[in-house]
């Protein structure tokens, strides 16, 4: 199942960034799955009218490594955090528990335990997470310039 590569992908990725140890400018691998499918991971990104919306993207075998910058792990408690902006582009995967986020287009999404999320809605009216579960996660920084489509689709 998709989620079950996303998770061990977030391991990896984990292990790689082996909490901040890496220097500025790390790589890491994109995930791989043994489905026939590609992976895919969900954006969340601001339109030019401030609305927040969700697409998802699937990710090319050709994708290559992700350029990173930093790493963290936090461990939240079930409650509701109001609307809000990501406080910049970063990369979210829930290693444990679920959530949901609710969109200014009114879209809901529930997220779990190896879904890969890119927040980038960094401006406009942003998000709001519901935390269903207790929740640990890690939150991924990719080096200025990175573009999530143009990485998802195997271009330099």
């Amino acid at each position: 199942m998709i989620r079950t590569a996303m998770l061990g992908a977030a391991i990896a990725v984990l292990a790689a960034g082996a909490a901040l140890a890496q220097p500025a400018g790390s790589t890491v691998s994109a995930p791989v799955n043994n489905t026939g499918n590609p992976p895919k991971l969900l954006h969340v990104y601001t339109d030019a009218k401030g609305e927040t919306h969700l697409e998802t993207i699937a990710v090319s075998p050709k994708a290559g490594e992700l350029p990173l910058t930093g790493l963290r792990a936090i461990t939240y408690q079930p409650n509701k955090v109001n609307w809000h902006n990501a406080p910049s582009a970063q990369f979210a995967i829930n290693l444990t528990g679920y959530l949901q986020v609710e969109l200014s287009d009114g879209t809901k999404h529930k997220i779990g335990p190896g879904d890969l999320v890119y927040l980038e809605d960094t401006t406009g009216k942003g998000h709001v997470t519901r935390l269903l579960t207790p929740v640990t996660a890690l939150f991924i920084h990719p080096a200025p310039g990175f573009d999530i489509h143009k990485w998802a689709a195997g271009e330099k």
